[in-house]
């Protein structure tokens, strides 16, 4: 599991800002590195290629880390990868003739910053791999462009330069995501359970009908005979206790929680408890128009699939930066979510499947 998966919050803010960073640093060191060592430039046509691939690979990372994007997958971390890899590998083409150490290019820097990037982005065991990847083809890069370096170097030295400048970040890399998702596994002690309100009111309606029916059965009890207002009486405490235990046996956890549910199959009933506490966070969340009363609920399903869809007024339109991690925690939860909004409404929309 990725650090982001672990911890979706992490998408929000802090995981763009990362990827946007790293990427400007990368881009940044390129161009430096690129001007003041441009006497050894011999090719600026493969050159502009490798800044172009660098580029491509900040868009790549910056584009798929937003959270209304999330998750990062697999093929991202493989383009970001590939294409950072090339950029490299470029910068060394456009220096063959020319260049006099390969271990002070800015390909060997850029590599671990975006390595760094993705280890909050993807699982620790990828990570490592993309590492491994990484080194492999900066070696195989050096050893067939070592013949054409100016410096008189031994190729295994190269190459042991070249290796302590790649390897040791992407263990690093690994070794970071690896150990925060274990520190965010280690479980919290539980909070004190807070008492249900809705519960409370509950019992307090059938504590007032029980409070009304024993002193009318105890007048029953002293004179024998019930009266017709008495029997009157009876029949609507009893009526209205039968009401209040059917609505409380009726009653699922979308209504306690103040909505209009519609939810004919009970769908809702048999969501699990994270995909119930990642809705629940999301609608605490918003700026509701009522706290109350939410909104609204429709659930509709086939088999064990099911989709549901809250409707949600809001007092104000959401900031992005409040939704943003949102999306990342719903996608955690459920295989698909999506949240539109605009100034009146937020649509919460989910697609779950419940256990047989």
């Amino acid at each position: 599991m990725s650090l982001a998966a672990r911890d979706p919050l992490l998408l929000g803010a802090p995981a763009p800002v990362l990827a946007a960073g790293g990427a400007a640093v990368a881009a940044v060191v390129a161009a430096v590195a690129t001007v003041q060592g441009r006497a050894q430039i011999a090719s600026w046509p493969i050159e502009a290629a490798a800044l172009a691939a660098l580029v491509a690979a900040g868009v790549v990372v910056v584009r798929f880390a937003s959270p209304f994007r999330a998750p990062f997958r697999a093929r991202s971390h493989i383009a970001v990868l590939a294409l950072v890899l090339l950029a490299a590998v470029l910068d060394e083409a456009a220096q063959i003739g020319r260049d006099v150490l390969i271990h002070d290019d800015w390909g060997l820097v850029v590599v671990p910053v975006f390595l760094l990037v993705l280890a909050t982005l993807r699982p620790p065991g990828e990570v490592l791999v993309g590492g491994l990847v990484a080194t492999a083809v900066i070696t195989l890069t050096v050893l067939v462009l070592s013949p054409f370096l100016l410096a008189p170097l031994p190729p295994l030295a190269r190459v042991a330069i070249t290796i302590t400048q790649v390897l040791p970040p992407a263990l690093a890399a690994a070794a970071l995501a690896r150990i925060t998702v274990r520190r965010l596994e280690v479980p919290h002690a539980s909070p004190e359970p807070v008492p249900d309100p809705t519960l409370s009111v509950q019992q307090e309606a059938i504590a007032r009908l029980e409070a009304e029916a024993i002193p009318l059965l105890s007048a029953l009890a002293r004179t024998g005979t019930a009266s017709p207002a008495q029997a009157d009486r009876a029949r609507a405490i009893m009526t209205e206790l039968r009401a209040a235990l059917v609505a409380d046996l009726a009653r699922g956890w979308l209504a306690e929680a103040g909505f209009g549910v519609d939810d004919p199959d009970a769908y809702a009933e048999r969501m699990t408890p994270e995909q119930r506490t990642a809705l629940r966070t999301t609608v605490a969340s918003l700026p509701l128009a009522d706290f109350e009363r939410p909104g609204t609920a429709s659930v509709r399903g086939q088999d064990r699939e099911a989709r549901l869809v809250l409707d949600l007024p809001v007092a104000a339109r959401p900031r992005r930066t409040r939704v943003a991690p949102l999306v990342p925690l719903l996608r955690t939860a459920f295989p698909r979510a999506d949240l539109r909004m605009d100034d009146a409404h937020v649509l919460v929309e989910v697609a779950f499947t419940v256990p047989r």
